[in-house]
């Protein structure tokens, strides 16, 4: 969710190539460039993932798409140059048929992420999938999300744990309320790892 140029696909598709890989990209160019650089086992969407279906104002930032989001946000660098564009929005859920099982979700979409989510949830209690996101100020405060929200929703609706990528992978706890919104204030990390109890 939030393809871009399609940097993550590549290293999923290394590592799951028979799989089939749901990818979402609302900038028409950057859609039209994905569509012709993977294979068919990579089904491309241009839209922008939430939790309303219609269209949207979207901020693309032609200096650094990368920040490009349904609002503006908080930028590394003064001088990016901005650029209103309309794009579709959808629910997740309303993507992926039910029997679909989807065992992995990377969110990157510049502090919208919880629309997101919200779009997701019964994909996500149906088939509990290892999602890997990024949550930080400088880009959710822009969308008045805060670290508890993303907390109740993932933990106390889905039934999931989150933690940091470090953490997962060295087989540490994972983070309670109070970890996240601490990581979350104070700047220390953006990337979080969402798995099953």
């Amino acid at each position: 969710v939030g393809c871009h140029t399609g940097d993550i696909l590549k290293t999923l598709l290394r590592f799951a190539p028979n799989g089939q890989h749901y990818c979402f990209e609302p900038i028409p160019h950057l859609y039209e460039e994905l569509t012709k650089s993977f294979p068919d086992n990579c089904h491309f969407y241009k839209l922008g993932l939430s939790d309303q279906v219609g269209t949207a104002s979207f901020n693309y930032v032609v200096t650094n798409p990368a920040y490009s989001g349904f609002r503006p946000r908080e930028y590394a660098r003064n001088y990016e140059q901005e650029q209103k564009i309309s794009v579709t929005t959808d629910l997740l859920d309303n993507i992926i048929p039910a029997d679909v099982k989807i065992d992995f979700i990377k969110i990157d979409v510049d502090g919208a992420e919880f629309e997101v989510f919200k779009g997701a949830k019964q994909t996500i209690i149906r088939n509990k999938p290892v999602i890997v996101l990024e949550h930080g100020k400088g880009a959710a405060d822009y969308y008045d999300t805060h670290p508890q929200d993303i907390y109740q929703f993932l933990v106390r609706e889905c039934g999931m744990h989150i933690s940091l990528l470090s953490n997962y992978l060295n087989g540490n706890p994972p983070l309670t309320e109070a970890d996240l919104i601490k990581q979350f204030e104070q700047r220390l990390n953006y990337y979080f790892i969402a798995y099953p109890r």
